[in-house]
């Protein structure tokens, strides 16, 4: 270590532990942020040294794939948003048409992904029944949990299915949404929602090999909540913007699929595939709390510009949702 001047980038971190301990004796002697750059990719194990060696030394970002807003462009119809879900947020795959080239990248990173990052850990001991579950969480995108279906389905119990649960989401395959409450200490005791972070990966799982087929399917409203909800997050985390998800919803069936709360203000956001009742929007104005924006009602059907629909719903395209960045 002392034959490399900072700034220094060192990839595939989770292979080299023993390099921690110089590399903590280097942040002492180079306080500047940006020093030492680590990158890895495989979370388990480069967190679990970082945290025994590094603690208090190191900013932690995680990369997600690449985002709509990164890929560039845009698109009105509702088949060229499909195809760019299913184009996934994989870098290599960008720009990649051919349909059987981006199965067998996806079915051979779902097999590495298992295999090397998952089977290491010592809380996973059946390959088998750890791959139907994947895919049954494939399914399952934007549905609220259900751990004894989820369970049954795979094969496992109710708690291995909440301990699998948590490694997809150490992993940074989805994302748990909880349900919103004005008393946040109820917000962890309710069942979550559950969103692929890549709905063209959970597509993939889930069978579902033509985007077409995909948009006109049972699932295609959840892929599309999927992926803007997924799009948000990224959105989010790129940014370095300290936000939290939920969604709301009330015993007798009203909802509101996303509520971004970022500081002091909330802002909900209702996602629809085609043309939408906007009868049956809830009313803001007797449900906002304290901070809550006017709500942002995403729509396929919606055209270039924003549409105000009432004093508390507009009516947007996907690519033009606003949080007042």
């Amino acid at each position: 270590m002392r034959d490399f001047k900072p700034p220094l980038i060192i990839d595939e971190i989770q292979y080299a532990p023993k390099l921690l301990s110089p590399i903590k004796r280097l942040a002492d002697r180079q306080p500047r942020p940006g020093s030492v750059w680590l990158t890895g990719s495989q979370n388990f194990s480069v967190m679990e040294g970082v945290r025994e060696s590094l603690a208090g030394r190191v900013a932690l970002i995680n990369l997600f794939g690449l985002s709509d807003e990164e890929k560039g462009g845009s698109t009105q119809s509702a088949a060229g948003y499909f195809r760019r879900i299913a184009e996934t947020g994989f870098p290599k795959l960008r720009g990649v048409r051919v349909s059987h080239a981006r199965e067998l990248y996806l079915s051979s990173y779902v097999k590495t992904y298992i295999e090397r990052d998952i089977l290491e850990l010592p809380r996973i001991e059946k390959r088998r029944e750890f791959e139907i579950f994947v895919k049954m969480c494939a399914l399952r995108t934007a549905q609220i949990v259900n751990f004894e279906d989820l369970a049954r389905d795979a094969s496992i119990s109710a708690v291995t299915a909440k301990e699998w649960l948590g490694l997809l989401e150490d992993s940074f395959l989805i994302k748990l949404v909880h349900p919103y409450h004005a008393n946040k200490t109820k917000r962890l005791i309710k069942s979550p929602k559950l969103y692929f972070l890549d709905m063209g990966l959970a597509a993939h799982l889930a069978g579902w090999r033509d985007p077409e087929s995909l948009r006109l399917g049972p699932m295609g409203g959840a892929a599309l909540e999927t992926h803007i909800v997924s799009e948000m997050w990224r959105r989010l985390r790129h940014r370095l913007r300290e936000a939290e998800l939920y969604f709301w919803r009330t015993r007798d069936g009203q909802e509101i699929d996303l509520l971004v709360e970022i500081g002091s203000r909330c802002y909900p956001i209702e996602i629809k595939m085609g043309r939408p009742d906007f009868s049956r929007l809830p009313p803001l104005g007797r449900i906002a709390g304290p901070g809550w924006q006017k709500g942002q009602l995403v729509s396929l059907s919606a055209g270039p510009r924003r549409v105000s629909l009432n004093q508390d719903w507009d009516l947007i395209s996907p690519q033009n949702i606003s949080l007042d960045e």
